[in-house]
């Protein structure tokens, strides 16, 4: 990847979760929520909210505040990351997770990222007003 930024970034994941899986997917949030806490240094936040619920699914939002593009990535490239994404998406989610990105990057930084990771659902959040400080 291309991205030479120091800047702060952010990342909202969404998980649609089996409505019956919803206290297994929280439990499990809270492992690697300590998990991440205790390996990822350039983790700023790592959050986890409900942000709807139905009878069909619920969708969780993890809000993610990296120091910079190497977190970002070490985030990505993590294997106990890795592991938790394939056990959710093998028991517990209707649907893809979605990724939305928030960054300062340019356009040609965007696109090597994304070139990076041909695999993940990601999205750049189209963002009309912003500011993304130095690390």
């Amino acid at each position: 990847m291309s991205v030479q930024s120091t800047q702060i970034l952010a990342l909202e994941a969404f998980e649609h979760v089996k409505p019956e899986m919803c206290a297994e997917y929280e439990a499990a949030g809270v492992t690697i929520d300590n998990r991440v806490k205790e390996t990822e240094p350039g983790m700023l936040v790592h959050a986890l909210t409900k942000v709807t619920e139905t009878s069909d699914e619920a969708v969780y939002r993890w809000l993610e505040v990296f120091d910079s593009p190497a977190a970002l990535e070490a985030h990505f490239n993590s294997p106990h990351v890795q592991a938790h994404v394939a056990m959710l998406n093998d028991t517990m989610l209707t649907a893809p997770t979605e990724i939305v990105l928030y960054t300062g990057w340019s356009g040609d930084e965007k696109a090597a990222w994304l070139d990076a990771h041909p695999g993940a659902n990601v999205r750049f959040a189209p963002i009309l007003a912003s500011f993304f400080l130095d690390r």
